[in-house]
């Protein structure tokens, strides 16, 4: 079987590499070296010959870099998804597997989150464009796919974290930018790290090696696919005020959070029905969100990557 990631020298596509390779499969990589995708022969050309086609690559970021660029997300996205889909409908590949996004959902959607529900409302918000771009491609690709014979399905990944994440300030989904917040502080001697909103605020977090399983099952399964959206988080409902007591636990010391409650919080509340992909491809999310601090804070201490944001503040200090 020949597989082709696209974006698949980013944060999840290493670990769905890792995951193909655990299944026996030897996927192709496709990073930004290879070509810039918002070009349509580009597209054609990486995707030529593979019998699946998993479409990772995004312009993406956390609440404040897509409420800044909320036009440009939109057009980045959508052209370099319907580019994928075009170019996989092209050269007729067997299967399409899309990651989408929960911004996907309207605001006011019925918790827990079910995929019928997809569209029963625009997204909205800081985060609106982004999903309505994921939404708009997996439409198009169910509508081109079926005409081409390409078998399409779209998982929706709940809130990403883990090893290898994005923790830049300006584009770390929240997990990560509470990481390097309460690292940075401990590092400094301080007791306290910043949490935008007042705690209030749920999510679905998800461990980035879950859903790498969950891409590799919807590979490999004998289904065959015809549009579907599939959720994988992790079904749990998680307040921000729980993740951070969670990782000032997990971090040790006395270190505790500080809620700013004047910052961008993105959707209110947000849960996932994980039910769909249990019952198509037996998805089942192993990891615990204390046991993926722990091995996203091993990960980051393992690389030096802690003291490397300690010499940046520093550096930052002395101009």
């Amino acid at each position: 079987m020949s597989v082709v990631i696209t974006g698949g020298t980013g944060f999840l596509g290493r670990h769905v590499e890792k995951a193909c390779l655990e299944s026996g499969i030897q996927p192709t990589l496709l990073g930004q070296k290879d070509g810039d995708l918002r070009d349509p022969q580009v597209a054609r050309r990486v995707v030529a010959g593979a019998d699946t086609v998993v479409h990772l690559a995004a312009d993406v970021g956390g609440v404040a870099y897509l409420a800044g660029r909320q036009s440009d997300s939109f057009h980045a996205n959508h052209r370099i998804g319907l580019n994928v889909v075009q170019a996989t409908c092209f050269h007729k590949c067997r299967r399409l597997i899309l990651v989408g996004s929960p911004c996907s959902y309207a605001a006011d959607s019925r918790l827990p989150l079910v995929e019928k529900n997809l569209h029963t409302g625009l997204p909205s918000g800081e985060t609106g464009a982004y999903g309505l771009a994921k939404l708009v491609v997996s439409d198009a690709a169910n509508l081109l796919g079926g005409a081409a014979g390409v078998e399409v399905a779209t998982l929706i990944p709940g809130n990403l974290y883990g090893p290898g994440d994005h923790f830049e300030p300006f584009r770390s989904h929240v997990v990560a930018a509470l990481v390097r917040r309460a690292m940075l502080s401990q590092l400094r001697g301080d007791k306290r790290f910043s949490v935008w909103g007042s705690g209030s605020a749920t999510r679905d977090f998800v461990y980035v090696e879950d859903v790498a399983r969950a891409i590799v099952q919807a590979v490999q399964v004998k289904t065959h696919f015809r549009g579907e959206f599939f959720n994988v988080g992790s079904g749990l409902e998680t307040s921000i005020r729980q993740l951070a007591d969670i990782l000032a636990d997990t971090i040790g010391g006395e270190i505790e959070p500080c809620f700013i409650e004047e910052e961008l919080v993105g959707y209110t509340h947000r849960v996932m029905s994980i039910e769909t992909a249990r019952q198509t491809f037996g998805y089942v999310p192993e990891t615990s969100l204390s046991d993926g601090l722990f091995e996203t804070l091993a990960w980051v201490k393992r690389e030096g990557i802690d003291q490397a944001w300690m010499r940046e503040e520093e550096e930052q200090e002395d101009k």
